[in-house]
């Protein structure tokens, strides 16, 4: 992707949850090929697994979702099972909100981390670009379900 290059989620509106997750994932993606210093501590947010507050069910991840890391020579990327996202939006919606925004969940862990970041001055401008972006999009995917 040409450094001043938008995703395409950035340049179009979202529809709903299954889009923002979408655009999450794919400004998630491009900033780790940019290999931001805070890559080991979004890698740790991402991965962990959130159990829904107020209910009786286990925890949740975004695998149980269909957003699937995909390891990829060094480099891996996340890849959506859009079939297996469509289903756990219809049949465990509560449990898929918890995963992004309870205070527990994947979504003030990574804003935190991307706020903390973009506080600090950093030489490289295209990665401090695509973090900001990033920060924009669990922001947008925060409002969707607030």
């Amino acid at each position: 992707m040409d450094k001043n290059e938008k995703t395409s989620y950035e340049t179009n509106p979202v529809e709903g949850p299954e889009d923002a997750i979408c655009a999450f994932v794919e400004a998630y993606d491009v900033l780790q090929d940019s290999e931001p210093p805070i890559a080991d501590e979004l890698k740790t947010a991402m991965y962990r697994p959130v159990t829904p507050h107020d209910y009786d069910t286990p925890p949740i991840s975004l695998y149980e979702i269909g957003v699937v890391y995909v390891p990829d020579g060094v480099e891996g990327r996340y890849g959506l099972n859009l079939p297996k996202l469509k289903t756990a939006l219809q049949q465990r919606e509560s449990d898929v909100r918890a995963l992004f925004v309870q205070d527990d969940g994947i979504l003030p862990h990574l804003c935190d981390i991307l706020t903390a970041f973009l506080e600090e001055p950093y030489e490289d401008e295209y990665i401090h670009t695509v973090a900001l972006r990033f920060l924009n999009e669990c922001r947008r995917l925060i409002a969707m379900w607030e």
